[in-house]
Formats: structure tokens, sequence, C-alpha cells
């Protein structure tokens, strides 16, 4: 029996896991539940030792453990299989299933022919069609999710958990992880799965546990369980007949001004496959769903980052391809990204240039820009956003995280675009600092910006978006609006829960 009691995990002033309890069996196959921020992908976490949590307990045969590193995990008999891969791209199909694992001769030496004979043998299993030799970075994305599980399964391990591995695998391929899985659970071992396909879990699991911000809030048999009772639990509400939806014209009843945004069939594949959503002036667009499901792609395809497939962007009542952000920018777009440490802040750079970059991308080329302009440009929007600096000579890894986020937006604001893209803008920023960049993006859109949200925060959605369109499987499956922009309504159309092609329109 593997046990967590009171597990709780603090990230800043977010709490993550508060007192979490989870328990899995030798040969038993659970499902691990729960909506965007409920838990799910820390505690697996705690797990694999990528985590260490604050309190709490875990214990296998009865036995207190300490797992403080991905080593500890392992020698535990845990292994991990991730959505977000974990392989060496540039290495090749072999060495990355028996990447630490490499069995070794009397001296010490790899031995590669041994070694060739396991990845083959797991291939073979798991009837993935590729070579041992083969450089994981050739391969279709399905075919590299498959060989996460094989690097995973490789490891004969007692507990085997599944963190959305699902979403990029054909059909064909999810049939036969689970006819492996099978085999496992007869074999003894205890494997949990995470996955927003319910499908998959009435079909493969014995059992599930639901998390619900951060807390256990229900464990139960698949047997004895149905949807509906899934989502009162991650909600605490039931979806009413309503929730399925009702297929309409997404706009139909619309009297929000001149569309700004007109996005057609867009495709982008493999997370991208047909996505249509429209936006008017002065008018803020929620794009909800789990994680994974095309948001980030969409988003930074709208702003040149991605060449689509097919499809059509309409953008101020003109067709646009846009090759670069640069172009997309010029024609009065702006982007926000929740990951500021890679995609948004400068960290050693000054506050005043860091406020500034966003404006240099409409200047001239070869154009001198003096201190003076910079400071100038740079304190207008400090003191407009109220961002707390010590100075504007400051570097912006001084500020506090809520605080370059606020810099971040006020950034691309203070260039008064006419559509402003935001991808996840306030994950892990402080509920302070959240609520004042709600305050700057309504104040916007009173002003006649259209604004793009895509949010992993389901509660952040409800309260600031006008409408929300919820992406599943790289498809919008419902629209929210008005007096159904309800949690559980939109819980359930980010499980696929909707009865019709192309997403419905739930509007009250």
């Amino acid at each position: 029996m593997f046990k967590m009691h009171g597990i709780t995990k603090r990230f800043d002033a977010v709490v993550a896991l508060n007192e979490a309890s989870f328990e899995v069996e030798p040969g038993e196959i659970r499902a691990l539940l729960g909506s965007n921020g409920s838990g799910k992908s820390t505690l697996v976490k705690v797990l694999s030792g990528l985590v260490n949590p604050n309190a709490g307990k875990i214990e296998f045969d009865d036995m207190p453990v300490q797992i403080h590193n991905a080593q500890d995990s392992r020698k535990l008999g845990i292994a991990v299989a991730y959505q977000d891969l974990s392989l060496i791209q540039s290495m090749s199909v072999m060495d990355n299933i028996v990447l630490g694992m490499e069995p070794k001769g009397a001296l010490g030496i790899i031995n590669r022919k041994q070694a060739y004979v396991q990845a083959k043998e797991i291939l073979a299993r798991l009837k993935i069609d590729c070579r041992p030799e083969d450089l994981v970075q050739n391969l279709a994305p399905s075919l590299q999710s498959m060989i996460e599980v094989a690097k995973a399964i490789s490891q004969k391990p007692r507990l085997l958990l599944l963190d959305e591995v699902t979403a990029s695998l054909h059909h064909d391929e999810v049939d036969i992880l689970f006819e492996t899985l099978k085999e496992l659970k007869k074999e003894g071992a205890a494997i949990v799965i995470v996955t927003h396909r319910m499908e998959e879990i009435f079909k493969i699991c014995d059992n599930c546990t639901i998390l619900k911000g951060g807390e256990t809030v229900a464990r139960g048999k698949m047997s004895e369980m149905d949807l509906n009772e899934i989502v009162y639990h991650m909600t605490g509400k039931r979806p009413d007949a309503d929730a399925r939806g009702v297929c309409s014209d997404q706009n139909e009843n619309m009297d929000q001004g001149e569309p700004v945004l007109e996005v057609k069939n867009l495709v982008l594949l493999p997370k991208v496959k047909d996505i249509s959503v429209t936006g008017h002036k002065g008018e803020i667009i929620g794009i909800g769903g789990l994680e994974g499901q095309g948001q980030s792609e969409f988003i930074r395809t709208l702003l040149g980052a991605h060449k689509p497939s097919s499809g059509e962007i309409i953008y101020k009542g003109v067709s646009e391809k846009f090759k670069s952000p640069a172009q997309a920018i010029k024609k009065e777009m702006g982007f926000v990204s929740g990951d500021r440490n890679k995609e948004a802040v400068f960290p050693i750079r000054s506050v005043a240039e860091n406020i500034f970059a966003g404006k240099t991308t409409k200047g001239r080329m070869f154009g001198y820009l003096g201190p003076k302009e910079i400071n100038r440009f740079a304190k207008e929007t400090v003191e407009e956003f109220n961002i707390k600096v010590g100075s504007l000579k400051h570097p912006a890894n001084s500020l506090s995280g809520g605080n370059q986020q606020k810099l971040v937006v006020g950034r691309w604001i203070a260039l008064a675009p006419k559509l402003l893209l935001l991808d996840d803008p306030t994950k892990g920023v402080d509920i302070n600092s959240r609520r004042e960049i709600h305050k700057i993006l309504k104040k916007c859109t009173e002003e006649g910006m259209t604004v793009m949200i895509s949010s992993s925060d389901n509660a952040e959605l409800l309260e600031i978006a006008d409408r929300i369109y919820i992406f599943y499987e790289g498809r919008v499956s419902a629209m929210l609006a008005g007096e159904n922009r309800t949690e559980e309504k939109l819980v359930a159309a980010m499980m696929g829960l909707t009865s019709c092609e192309g997403g419905a329109e739930i509007s009250g």
C-alpha cells in the first residue's frame, strides 16, 4: 500500500496542496482527478521527488519514507511518464530508455549490446514503430509520448505514475497502452493515471481520488461513479442538462460592437485542430480548458510566432498572415506571457529598459534613444500602473513577482494596442497583484481595447471574461456567456461534455 497523509505544499503565497491525502494499492489502477489548480500535478511531483512538501508524510508498505529528490523516488520503485516529455531530444531512443539505468559490465563500462536488447524488448511490448538507434527529435509527437511511457515501464516500477500521457496519443496507441497497463496490474504494480479524457477513466481505472483546491474531496470506485458525480466533487455543484450545450451560431444575439478579431477554422497540428473564435471591441474574451489543449499555441499563432496549417485570421477587417510577432505588433497587437522569466522580463536590465522594450519594436531600426526619453516613458508607466520599484535604474529581477508581471502588462498597455493577447498572465502572481492587473485590463476595455486572456485558473476566467471559449483537444468544446458562465459548466466543457461539433454556445 502506498499512502500520503496531510501533504501540504506552498509556493510563496499560493497553496498548491492543503493537507491532501492519497493512497493506491498494488494491483490497482487509480485515477487522480481535478480541474486546473486542484493540485494533481503537484501531488505527482511530490512522489517523483521534483517537489518537496512543507508538511505531511508518505508511507510505503506501512513504513514512513522520505522522498527528497528523483533519485530517492527511483530507489523506492516509482517511475513517472509526463505529458511534458522528460526525453532528451538529441539522444537516441535507446539512450533515453536506459538513461540512469544503463546496464554495465564488470569494469563499469556501459554494455551497449544489452542496452539495445532492453530497448528493443520494451519497444516491441508497446508496439512502438521505431528503432532503438533512431533520434527522438526525428519522431512524431505521439511516438515520443509512447517512448516516454516505455522509459517509465522499463524501470519495472512498483508505482507507475502517468501524467496526461494519452493527450497526444492516437486511439490505437491508447488501446495498446491500456493492454500493457492491465498486464502490469496483474503483475502487482500500482498505477496512477492523470487524464482529462473521462471515457478513459471509466475504461481502465478501478478507483479514483478527486482533488479540489489542493484538498482531497472524494474517493470512490469507478463502478459507483458517473460524470455528474465527478463534476460535482470538482466544483461543488451538479451540472444541469444545459451544461452539455445547444448547437448554435456563436455570434447569435451578440450586440457588442464591431469584431476586431475573427478566427475561422484555425489549424496548427498537433495541438490546434479546428478553432473558431470572435472578439469584439471593448470585450474580454477568455480562453479556458485543461492545460495542454492548444491554448498557448493558439495565442502565439495569432501573434505570428507560429504559421498555421490552415484557417483564416481576420484582424481589424483584414485577412492577415503575420510572418513574425514584430509584424503583428506593428499592426497594434500586444502580448503578455505568464512565463515572465523566459519570455517577458530581461532580469538584469533596468526597470526603465524593460518597460521601454515594447516601444522599441515600433521605432526606427537605427534611431537614437536617449536616457531621458526612456526614463520619461518608464516613469509614466510605473506611476499609472502602480508598479512598486526602488529606482528605475534597478534591475527588473529586484522587483517582486507580482510587480514584474505588472511591469510587463504596463509595457504593452502603454502602447495602446487594439488587441492585447495574454497567455496565463497571473500564474504564480499574488492575489493583490492579480486584482490590480484585472482592474487595469477592465479599464482598457472601457477605453475600447479588445483583450484575449488564456488562463489555467477557472475562477479568474469567470471573474474577468465576458465570454469564455473552452478548448478541448484542440477544438472549442463550448462557449460560455451571460448567466451560464458558471464553474460547473466550465468544468463540464473542459472534460469534453458538450453535445455538438465545433463548440456549443451556452449563453444566458
